[in-house]
């Protein structure tokens, strides 16, 4: 029996429940533990699905799945940490109004049949957000022994000469995996050593922003630049919108809100997914996906300025974070049962 990549991406999406759920609940430390593993497995095999799909050949499915996948790792699981105060809402704001914007401007971009690359800067973002997460939670779930402490900073040490060495002789960056695991690596050491635990959390989140914008940057401005030229349309504005209005009003509500955590999970995840058939129905076909995002853009605002602006009870709240995240849903699945032809046509490979 063949193993494809959609298979193993599919595995992946379909643990990181787990790890979230550690992540909120806060069980006893051998749980802890499990959930560490488990995480630390499912960031590993998004190599192990990208050389399947590079081996056995891209699919439509896939470029639909492993970005999705990938993005849903950081929303599962940085979003409780936010929740806990463990990590400051604007700095998670700021990572998701990035990756939907970038998301936003890709399908703006395929619809026009233009391309928007992937950069080696943005594979490198990509490993160390999920390299970030890992770090924090190593940093302050994880009580190492003594010697630990010694054994991160002689992995931190080793990556780096073969970052440096790989770098020097190709005359360029190493690949992302390396250059990345050689920068955690390197916040773990210096967490372990130097900085209590909360104190590693704010610097690896800082190194996590800093980096994604750093690496939208040029993607924001290239692009941006030639969807203006070419015309925009109302639905370029309302997917800017959206990227926004979610990261902007929802995502730092959760430092004021810690229970709306779930429901916020259950709606980003939802509109990563969402993001993900738009891009590939743009790809395929030069379209936008056959439905919306105005009513969870709207809902997602109606929500944040409730709770900010405490307009309504806590129940309520909640009430409205749950229908943010059922409308959101709805919208994921609308879309992907009127394009399903794109998906899930036997044996059709990516375009490109």
């Amino acid at each position: 029996m063949r193993i494809t990549a959609n298979q193993i991406t599919v595995v992946r999406i379909l643990a990181l429940p787990f790890p979230a759920w550690a992540l909120i609940v806060r069980p006893e430390q051998p749980w802890m533990w499990v959930a560490f593993v488990v995480g630390v497995v499912v960031g590993a095999t998004d190599f192990v699905d990208g050389w399947l799909a590079r081996r056995q050949g891209p699919t439509v499915l896939g470029s639909l799945l492993d970005p999705v996948a990938d993005k849903l790792f950081i929303a599962m699981l940085l979003l409780p940490l936010v929740a806990h105060g463990e990590c400051p809402g604007w700095a998670a704001g700021a990572l998701f109004v990035r990756e939907l914007l970038i998301t936003a401007l890709r399908t703006s971009m395929a619809v026009r049949k233009q391309a928007l690359k992937t950069s080696q800067l943005g594979k490198l973002k990509t490993v160390v957000q999920m390299g970030g997460v890992a770090a924090f939670y190593f940093a302050l779930f994880i009580k190492p022994v003594e010697w630990m402490p010694r054994v991160q900073l002689a992995c931190a040490v080793t990556m780096s000469v073969i970052a440096a060495g790989v770098a020097i002789k190709r005359r360029g960056l190493p690949p992302a995996w390396l250059l990345g695991g050689a920068i955690m690596w390197l916040a773990i050491a210096v967490a372990s050593f130097w900085l209590e635990p909360l104190e590693a959390a704010f610097w690896i989140f800082m190194i996590m922003v800093g980096l994604t914008w750093v690496s939208g940057a040029d993607y924001l401005w290239g692009a941006g630049r030639r969807i203006v030229a070419a015309g925009l349309r109302l639905q370029d504005v309302t997917r800017v919108l959206w990227a926004v209005v979610h990261g902007v009003a929802l995502v730092p509500l959760l430092d004021e809100h810690p229970a709306l955590a779930v429901p916020a999970m259950v709606a980003l995840s939802a509109e990563l997914s969402y993001g993900g058939v738009d891009n590939a129905v743009a790809a395929e076909r030069a379209r936008f996906a056959a439905s919306s995002v105005v009513p969870s853009t709207l809902l997602a605002l109606a929500v944040g300025a409730c709770g900010w602006l405490g307009l309504v009870d806590a129940p309520t709240l909640g009430m409205l974070a749950w229908s943010l995240a059922a409308v959101s849903a709805v919208a994921f699945l609308i879309a992907v049962a009127r394009e399903r032809d794109v998906f899930f046509a036997p044996d059709r490979p990516a375009p490109g």
